[in-house]
């Protein structure tokens, strides 16, 4: 009899291996086979190949059970066990678990997508089982577990593709003609090949206050991505120009990063003086 349960130990062994080989080989085929040749989204092609690993693994651990006598009825009252033990030590990491699953079947956020968390942002690397991967503009990777995406407020700044805005605010002295710099502001946006001529910019004259006129001038780029680089452009020509008509500025000049449709979280804003 020890040598039966010796050669069932065996052959699960044998059996987990070659299954866990073939789901292997499966998202090999998915990822350098299959997709290629689709249209899908890398985020879409992540979420498929993930989802298939789980469900390969469940069907092998089920398959291989069974074949060494275990019924349904037993695999349920081993789970029923397990879940005791989930229930008092293994909380959390089942809870990252299913949240990993509903990022993967939701994708409120997704393989590539640029996502803001807490007081970091960067672009989302890799969704495994109990952690995201973001991996900064540092170049370096910080890991968040799922739990986090679900339970706590998260800005997607690339869900849903939308442009960028940028939209740049300046302090000038009462005796300046806002005319004069509105149409100086209007012409570099114009000139900048990266701001979208289908979407007007504008410029307001937000406040008369004192001895200072408070002007903001907002555009839009095809991208939030590329909102550092068309804002720093704007800035230095802007600036330029200004400086060239002896116009001077009275306060530091605040450019602030938005995204055109609302996410999940509160606006984050960036400064440059």
């Amino acid at each position: 009899r020890l040598v039966h349960q010796k050669k069932k130990v065996r052959w699960l062994c044998l059996d987990l291996i070659a299954g866990y080989r073939v789901i292997r080989l499966f998202k090999s085929w998915l990822e350098t086979k299959y997709f290629p040749n689709t249209k899908l989204e890398s985020g879409v092609q992540s979420s498929i190949s993930t989802m298939s690993g789980y469900l390969g693994g469940v069907a092998v651990i089920a398959l291989s059970l069974g074949s060494m006598g275990f019924s349904f009825d037993k695999i349920t009252w081993v789970a029923s066990a397990l879940s005791v033990g989930i229930g008092f030590g293994l909380q959390s990491i089942v809870q990252n678990f299913i949240s990993g699953l509903i990022l993967l079947t939701e994708r409120p956020v997704k393989v590539g997508d640029w996502v803001v968390v807490g007081n970091e942002d960067g672009d989302i690397k890799r969704i495994n089982i109990r952690a995201t991967e973001i991996q900064l503009f540092d170049r370096s990777t910080l890991i968040v577990p799922n739990s986090e995406f679900i339970t706590k407020a998260v800005r997607n700044m690339t869900l849903d593709k939308s442009e960028g805005r940028v939209k740049i605010t300046l302090s000038l002295p009462i005796s300046t003609n806002p005319r004069i710099v509105s149409d100086m502001i209007l012409e570099v946006f114009a000139e900048h090949e990266l701001v979208l001529c289908e979407m007007v910019p504008f410029i307001r004259l937000d406040s008369v206050d004192g001895g200072s006129l408070t002007l903001s001038a907002t555009c839009y780029v095809p991208s939030p991505r590329l909102v550092g680089q068309v804002r720093t452009e704007l800035l230095f020509e802007v600036l330029d120009r200004l400086h060239q008509a002896e116009i001077n500025l009275i306060n530091p000049v605040h450019i602030n990063q938005l995204n055109t449709v609302a996410q999940q979280s509160p606006v984050k804003n960036n400064q440059v003086d």
